[in-house]
């Protein structure tokens, strides 16, 4: 038929920007020239489908905590046994701050998945309306419509 409107499996659409997000968010590591291509970080970012009923319920982005660390910008400080010692004082200005360089924040991630989510926010809409249209087209069938 002409008119008729392809629908998409939604739960296959949502496993493949699933695949694809895990894809930005290496990009983003290489990007950010953040740890190794085959390091710990790279190797833990993965993804997990939350099913209900059959249906997809939740993504879950799953990746190493210290990868979150580097997002924000905190980190590489002095261990915690390491306070009130002479190595400890000795690596610190007067107000606290270490001597050596800082840690900068280096948004791979926050800005990636406020990104990504977007673009499923996008193809859940397009999907869900294509859903619906054949839905509506279906009902429709075998009956006639008369223009007023």
């Amino acid at each position: 038929m002409e008119g008729q409107v392809k629908v998409v499996d939604i739960n296959e659409a949502v496993k493949n920007w699933a695949e694809i997000a895990i894809d930005k968010f290496h990009e983003a590591l290489d990007d950010f020239d953040i740890g190794k291509l085959d390091g710990n970080l790279w190797k833990s970012l993965a993804y997990e489908l939350v099913q209900s009923g059959g249906d997809i319920e939740r993504v879950l982005i799953k990746f190493r905590q210290y990868g979150r660390f580097v997002d924000m910008g905190v980190g590489r400080g002095v261990p915690i046994g390491a306070r009130g010692t002479a190595a400890f004082a000795a690596s610190r200005k007067e107000n606290g701050q270490l001597k050596r360089y800082g840690r900068k924040p280096k948004h791979w991630y926050s800005t990636t998945k406020t990104r990504e989510v977007g673009m499923l926010r996008y193809i859940l809409i397009k999907e869900y309306g294509k859903k619906t249209l054949a839905d509506i087209e279906s009902a429709f069938t075998g009956t006639e419509i008369i223009n007023p």
